[in-house]
């Protein structure tokens, strides 16, 4: 049992390096940009998805049935199911884009100063606690760097536990890892070392996806390409079944 005491050596920080501006751009046209690339990024997975599902439909039709003919068909009833498909497409692609504002799609790393903004800005967040020692921390990194590109709607975080003390005092973090779980600002359920998630290190990925499910703060999926469901509030109370409060006696590091 390893003891959380003291600060540990800050790591070494890194600059970030990437492709220079030009100069003929500037920093505005710059950020439309960006943006326009990333929504149209967006669009085209929606079509792809969209044009997935039509040829589908298309299979399980006559043998004779053309793809065209779906497209220009007079059918008021088929363009009316057209025109609702694409406004939900470009509805999602819009959610996306805001939600990837925030910080949704990437697993990062906040200081204390930036918790609260963070849990209270988006409604599900999930907020790792980790120690820069410890094994199993980074083990929890590994699952979560996967996770948070899978599941869009949730934002994934980590946190120095050492450079936290007011938090880590407020919650009642005892053992690290601790791995909690927010919605609308709420701490609603935690994971408390590796007992939930198989109790050994070599846990796989599902075992923390099916428990963040459990959490509410995530709506399972079997396959990275599956949508999300059209009524994800029912989804998510089925997945939850309960929710826990406080803390847990673990076998893992104390903080």
């Amino acid at each position: 049992v390893r003891k959380f005491e003291g600060t540990p050596n800050s790591p070494k920080s890194h600059k970030m390096s990437g492709r220079p501006i030009p100069e003929s751009m500037n920093s505005q046209k710059f950020k439309d940009a960006c943006t326009e690339g990333l929504l149209a990024g967006a669009m085209s997975a929606a079509v792809r998805d969209y044009m997935k599902e039509v040829n589908e439909n298309v299979a399980a039709g006559p043998a004779d049935q053309d793809l065209d003919d779906l497209f220009e068909t007079d059918d008021p009833e088929l363009e009316a199911l057209h025109r609702k498909r694409m406004a939900k497409l470009r509805a999602k692609a819009q959610k996306q884009q805001e939600l990837r504002a925030k910080g949704h799609g990437e697993y990062r790393e906040i200081e204390e100063t930036e918790f609260l903004k963070e849990v209270t800005g988006t409604k599900f967040c999930i907020v790792h606690f980790y120690h820069a020692d410890f094994v199993r921390c980074k083990i929890i990194d590994k699952h979560l760097q996967l996770l948070c590109k899978k599941y869009f709607e949730a934002c994934f975080l980590k946190i120095d536990a050492a450079k936290a003390p007011f938090f880590i005092g407020k919650l009642q973090i005892q053992v690290l890892p601790a791995v909690l779980m927010f919605i609308d600002g709420v701490c609603r359920d935690r994971i408390v070392g590796f007992e939930e998630l198989g109790g050994k290190d070599d846990f796989p990925t599902r075992n923390m996806e099916t428990r963040l499910a459990k959490g509410g703060v995530i709506t399972y999926k079997a396959n990275f390409g599956d949508d999300d469901s059209d009524d994800e509030a029912e989804v998510r109370k089925r997945n939850k079944g309960g929710l826990r409060s406080g803390f847990e006696d673990s076998d893992e590091e104390d903080a």
